[in-house]
This record gives C-alpha cells, structure tokens and sequence, in this order.
C-alpha cells in the first residue's frame, strides 16, 4: 500500500487576482507503506532535536510560522530555523519519497479559463490541479503494481474534491481514470498528521521555486533549498494526456459536453494557452 499525501500552497479559491500569492500548487508526497514509520520517527527526532523532547504532543509544523519565526520558532535565530527547514527536506530527499505538483499562474488560469471555457466562467486551479496529480500518482503507483490511499488537508472545496476522485476512481467511461486509487480519499487534521506537515513545507518551497521561475521576486532564504526542491519533486507542467485532462475538467466542473477539439500534443510553456502560464 501506498500512502499519497496531498496539500496545496497559494490557495485563494476562485480569486486570481491576488499579487501576494500569484501561482497555485497541488502537490502529493508519495510514501510508501515501509517507509512511513521512519518518515515519522526521524520527523520527531528533529523536532527534539530544535526543541526538546516535550515538545512532541504540542508541536505542528506550520509552514508560515517558520518562515515569519512566530510560534513554536519565535524563540529560535534565523539560522536555527533555516536549519530545522533544511534537516526536514533533506528527511524527505534521504528517504528518496517523490512529490509530484502541478503548478498553475494565476493571472494566466483566468485568461485560459475565459478563453477556453467563456467570459466569466471560473474555475477553481485545486479543481484544475487535481486530476494532473491524481493521473500522475496513480500511474506511478501502477508501475509499483500497488494501490495507494489519498489523505489530504481538511479542505473547504471537500465537496468538489470529493465528486472529482470519485469519478476518477469509479467512472469507466471517463476519458481519465485512476483506477489505483482505492476508497474516496481521506480528510484529516493535519496536526494529527507528519506527513502532510512536511508536505506543506516542501510545496511551500515548491511554490517559491515556481515563482522564482516566472520572474516574480522571491527571497534569497528561499532560494537556498531549491536545489534540493529540483531533486525531490516532480513537475506536472507538461502531461501526455493534457489535453485529455482539460475536456475531463470542462464536463465535471463546467457540466459540458467532451470538446471535438483534435487530439493535440500538450501544450509547452511557451503555448499562450498552456494552463499553467
């Protein structure tokens, strides 16, 4: 069995206008079921390792606490914190788990969107997202000849996450499947979860380095892990079944008929209609 663990950075729902956080990403931290113990148990050393072995009932990694040193890093320096950053992503380097993300700018989303779909049609990019991940995931997982269980962040779009895995999992006439993929997905508190603690960190920096990517300025303590975020994630900005994975959307969200539209190759970055510019 395998564990995917899946979280977002750069959430602000159906707003796209939003300078501060101007690309989304959906990622999945890809455990498998013998290496989730020592994930967690070398998780918790580190956390006794920065802050003492009380600490462990009481400590949740937040990722904005330890970029803003508020919280349970307040009293640590700036060099502490990056070291507790850089100990947590070597963890997931040294245990070779995969992230794999779809990265997704806004303010071209909703340009493709109204292009694509009409004027004033909105989509959500987790809803756009999550199809590319769950595709990816559950191929990965088929070469494995396994099954995975998906466990996300409790999530406000529970509904619509929930109607998409479905379909994916269960709808034999779906362009799309991920047939792999067992039950319908679990919704979880992350404080009571590790994994999807350090699955927020990693796509935290996932988001910087994708930003950084785009021309957008990103702090230089940032930079410093992305390195590391290169030999630990996989991007999903170019997918063979693109084009498929947009008519999925367009008939589960928008509720359309399957576009006519030719098979095409999916589209590079420098397509102007490719979904993640």
């Amino acid at each position: 069995m395998i564990l995917v663990y899946i979280d977002e950075s750069g959430d602000t729902g159906h707003n796209l206008s939003d300078k501060q956080q101007p690309v989304f990403v959906l990622g999945g931290l890809i455990v498998p079921q013998s290496k989730w113990k020592e994930l967690e148990r070398q998780f918790h050393q580190i956390i006794v390792q920065f802050f003492g072995g009380d600490s462990l009932n009481e400590f949740e990694l937040h990722t904005m606490d330890l970029v803003n040193r508020r919280g349970f890093f307040k009293p640590l320096s700036l060099e502490q914190t990056k070291a507790f950053r850089d100990k947590c992503l070597e963890l997931v380097q040294m245990l070779d788990i995969k992230i794999v993300y779809r990265s997704i700018e806004k303010k071209e989303f909703q340009k493709f969107c109204e292009k694509t779909y009409g004027k004033g049609i909105s989509i959500a990019p987790y809803i756009m997202a999550l199809p590319f991940v769950c595709t990816r995931i559950n191929e990965i997982i088929k070469a494995e000849k396994d099954l995975g269980i998906l466990i996300f962040d409790e999530h406000h779009n529970l509904l619509e996450i929930e109607k998409s895995l479905r379909t994916l999992r269960l709808d034999t006439s779906s362009t799309i499947q991920a047939d792999n993929l067992i039950e319908q997905g679990f919704f979880v508190d992350s404080s009571k979860s590790e994994a999807l603690q350090l699955v927020d960190l990693v796509l935290y920096y996932v988001r910087k380095y994708e930003e950084t990517k785009l021309g957008y300025k990103v702090s230089p303590h940032h930079k410093e892990v992305f390195p590391v975020i290169e030999k630990i994630s996989e991007s999903l900005r170019e997918h063979d079944r693109g084009w498929d994975i947009l008519d999925w959307v367009k008939t589960q969200a928008l509720g359309q008929k399957k576009s006519d539209r030719p098979r095409r190759k999916e589209p590079s970055r420098d397509d102007p209609q490719a979904t993640a510019d």
